[in-house]
């Protein structure tokens, strides 16, 4: 009996049936107008059946039932890879194959299904060179290997066969001599690889379309290969997929909100809504016609709502019309704003009768902190199985990251790529979608365009500030009619006014100046929101200000990613409580912050000040005022501020974004008080301006890395990779440091060094740092290396991270600001 892995009840060619069935179930998900479709499933049917085709050597399943090295020679990727695309290239003989490329792209999905992608031209190689022993170090191990598994396959041909003979029957393959003919065609079969990856080069520098898509076809068949291989092996079944109404949100807003009001603030999110919800119906044509769209609206309008809306109604349509059922993936640029959207969302979906029985069926956060759980059928999954399902995002609506999302569809990594054919047909709601770097603009709008032209997603770009990613006729606006534009919702709110609060004798401001400033011109009773670009800054301010304010009864809270995320989630608890008792005046409020409050936050409050920035950013600091136009009612406007910071004469801003940002901003604020309504017209001549300067060097050679399939390189050569896409760049000044606060820290601590880094078995090991990683990340922050240096010990070289111990606290951290810093840090500040 040959086995797939250490279990003895898991036989290979169960194992092989098992991830041919759950490959046939996952393209039952998949858009029936997927381009090459009948090739595609015919490659990942081949993948399926002969991924793990190098398992029947006695290597193997003497190292299965050993675990012992056997010199290498039970590594089963490269035979497999190569027999993939020989069985391949058998079936393809007598037909002219639309999808050209069929067996290169078998022979690198296999190659890689246990790591990562990388150069595919480092991993083809001519017969010559074979012949003449002429291999690259890469692959002259491999062929070594190789040419002694094939020997001994060949002795044990027959037992292989009667084991293997029934799997190779569902491709029509009936041969009885299959493996002698591959011992013999295997140079061969490797030699027309090598041609094929030429043939892709010299289509790429010709702009072949097919050759153009090749990429995001590839990741398409190696997600769906990685999936099924784990689920088989961890034995998870293919979850059955779950409904939602079409009129979920609908019938939330009639149980919940006035629906019929049509004045005040919540009379004008009810007529935005309405727009958005008319224009579907009155157009049923445009999921056929479209894959782009925007939906424009000023800040604290409801997006979130009405962007689900949207996606139930389409989901149900296209399920109506096409027999599949979309996934609905909400991603967010930053992880604290996570939590509050996925409360929206379960609120939505709390009124479905099997909610709670099903919950991460129905809905599942995903990111770097999100805590590993899945309930299915009233029952919590095992640890293992739970991650699996949770990383391929098997649920019906995804809450996560643009890293998550975006380093799937533009990535190299086996774990993330996992999810990638999860995208594929799905609605997409990206929400600030302004936070990408401009550098990256043409390499989002090339990808989504690609994701929806080949696999039939919808993406909806969700903002206040819509950037110009799209040229004109590109994307169609929801709220948009014939008889009202997007424009008009902005002209018609008047909620706050933003004034650059600039002159000649100050046309900056040092902290001890923005300091005096805000006593000058300071309200009692007033809530206050002050955000700065650097920490550095935003801790002066609060050591400078908070007995001062104490004095006049104020609560003063300071946010920013100086603090762990524990304490950080608290704190925007504890600020939202404060300021929905602002209405019984019984408290004032004042934050001092970052950016790490300018997007998706809900707070509102009367007056925020901001540094210099870029446009869209103090719009969003704006929308962190009168949210709910509360002021209107007594007759007044929410007030922004915006105070240039400077540090020894340069102004902070600088130092954080790009100059270019600064002098557009610079140029485009008035010195005039500038209402709400205009504040759209600020937006459009910033990116306008934007666009015109931006650098796009980042985004071609990603681009031509992705139509060259250049993955990754463990040796970074002068090429352009795949993997050079980084939206945070890596600052190797910048070190993790675990801050041990209470007992439960210490903990956590103890248990990750015992549980995790001492462990010795690898499972043992795996499992618990995926049990562990939540609650100790709720204790990491990034810190400057140099701040933390004398902290470095023997744990640090294991660990990669610095241990903050209780005993040396109070010399590194204070728990109201985090770690302490001197006044001319402005190395760190809040993404």
């Amino acid at each position: 009996m040959y086995l797939s892995h250490n279990d003895p009840e898991k036989e290979l060619r169960i194992h092989l049936q098992e991830v041919f069935d759950q490959t046939h179930l996952v393209y039952k998900n998949l858009p029936v107008s997927l381009p090459y479709r009948s090739e595609l499933e015919l490659i990942s049917r081949v993948a399926a059946l002969t991924h793990d085709f190098g398992k029947y050597t006695s290597y193997f399943q003497t190292y299965l039932s050993e675990q012992e090295d056997q010199n290498k020679l039970q590594h089963h990727s490269f035979i497999s890879a190569l027999f993939g695309a020989f069985i391949l290239s058998r079936l393809l003989q007598n037909e002219k194959t639309k999808l050209p490329y069929a067996p290169l792209l078998v022979y690198v999905v296999i190659l890689h299904h246990h790591g990562n992608l990388r150069i595919v031209g480092d991993d083809v190689v001519s017969k010559r060179s074979i012949l003449d022993d002429d291999v690259t170090a890469i692959l002259k191990p491999r062929v070594r290997i190789l040419e002694a598994q094939i020997e001994d396959l060949q002795v044990h041909s027959q037992v292989i066969l009667d084991d293997y003979q029934g799997l190779l029957a569902l491709l029509g393959i009936e041969s009885k001599t299959i493996l002698q003919e591959f011992a013999e065609d295997w140079v061969a079969v490797m030699d027309e690889l090598n041609r094929e990856h030429y043939l892709l080069k010299k289509g790429a520098k010709k702009g072949d379309p097919i050759i153009q898509d090749s990429y995001y076809y590839l990741l398409l068949l190696y997600s769906i290969l990685l999936q099924a291989d784990k689920y088989s092996a961890a034995n998870i079944p293919l979850p059955a997929r779950l409904e939602i109404p079409a009129t979920l949100v609908d019938e939330y807003r009639e149980h919940t909100f006035d629906t019929a009001i049509r004045v005040g603030t919540n009379g004008w999110r009810n007529r935005i809504y309405d727009t958005v919800m008319k224009k579907l119906e009155a157009q049923p044509s445009l999921l056929d016609s479209h894959d782009l769209f925007t939906l424009t609206a000023p800040t604290g309008s409801g997006k979130t709502f009405l962007s689900l809306a949207v996606a139930c109604k389409w989901r149900n349509e296209l399920q109506a019309k096409y027999g599949y059922l979309p996934r609905i993936i909400y991603a967010l640029p930053f992880t604290s704003i996570i939590d509050q959207n996925e409360q929206e969302i379960i609120k939505l979906l709390e009124q479905l009768h099997d909610f709670e029985a099903n919950r991460h069926r129905y809905v599942m956060k995903h990111h770097h902190l999100s805590t590993i759980q899945y309930r299915q059928e009233h029952e919590d999954l095992p640890l293992n199985q739970a991650f699996l399902l949770t990383e391929s995002w098997e649920s019906e609506m995804i809450i996560t990251t643009f890293i998550q999302l975006f380093y799937t569809l533009i990535g190299y990594e086996n774990k993330v790529l996992k999810k990638f054919h999860q995208i594929a047909g799905s609605i997409v709601i990206l929400d600030e979608i302004q936070n990408i770097p401009v550098e990256y603009w043409p390499l989002l709008r090339s990808v989504l365009s690609q994701m929806g032209r080949l696999f039939g997603c919808k993406f909806i770009l969700l903002t206040a500030t819509q950037p110009l990613i799209f040229e004109t006729g590109e994307t169609v606006e929801l709220l948009e009619d014939d008889q009202v534009a997007a424009i008009d919702f902005f002209q018609e709110v008047e909620r706050v006014s933003l004034t650059l609060v600039t002159d000649d004798v100050h046309p900056y401001y040092e902290v001890d100046e923005w300091v005096q400033l805000l006593m000058d011109q300071f309200q009692d009773g007033k809530n206050y929101l002050a955000i700065f670009n650097t920490i550095a800054s935003s801790i002066q301010v609060y050591n400078k200000l908070k007995s001062w304010l104490d004095e006049r009864d104020y609560q003063v809270y300071y946010l920013s990613t100086n603090i762990i995320p524990l304490e950080r989630k608290k704190r925007i608890q504890q600020i939202n409580d404060a300021l929905k008792k602002r209405e019984e005046k019984s408290t004032k409020v004042m934050v001092i912050s970052t950016q790490v409050v300018e997007a998706g936050v809900d707070f509102d409050f009367d007056i925020v000040y901001r540094d210099l920035g870029p446009i869209d950013s103090i719009i969003q600091a704006a929308g962190r005022c009168n949210r709910h136009g509360k002021l209107n009612r007594q007759g007044e406007l929410g007030e922004v501020r915006v105070t240039p910071i400077a540090r020894n004469g340069k102004l902070e801003s600088i130092l954080v974004y790009r100059g270019i940002h600064t002098h557009i901003a610079k140029s485009i604020l008035p010195t005039d008080t500038v209402s709400e309504h205009q504040f759209i017209q600020l937006i459009q001549q910033y990116y306008t301006q934007l666009r015109l300067q931006k650098q796009s060097d980042d985004s071609a050679e990603i681009l031509d890395a992705m139509l060259h399939l250049r993955f990754h390189q463990q040796d970074k050569t002068s090429q352009s990779l795949v993997s050079d896409f980084c939206l945070i760049p890596e600052n190797t000044m910048m070190v993790d440091t675990f801050v041990e606060v209470d007992e439960e820290a210490k903990i956590i601590w103890q248990r990750y060094l015992t549980d995790v880094i001492y462990e010795t078995d690898y499972k043992k090991r795996f499992m618990n740092r995926i049990q562990i990683k939540n609650r100790l990340r709720q204790y990491v922050i990034s810190v400057p290396l140099r701040l933390v240096r004398n902290l470095v010990d023997d744990e640090f070289s294991r660990t990669r991270m610095i241990h903050l111990r209780h005993d040396y606290l109070d010399q590194y951290y204070q728990a109201d600001v985090g770690i302490i810093r001197s006044q001319e840090d402005v190395g760190a500040w809040a993404l």
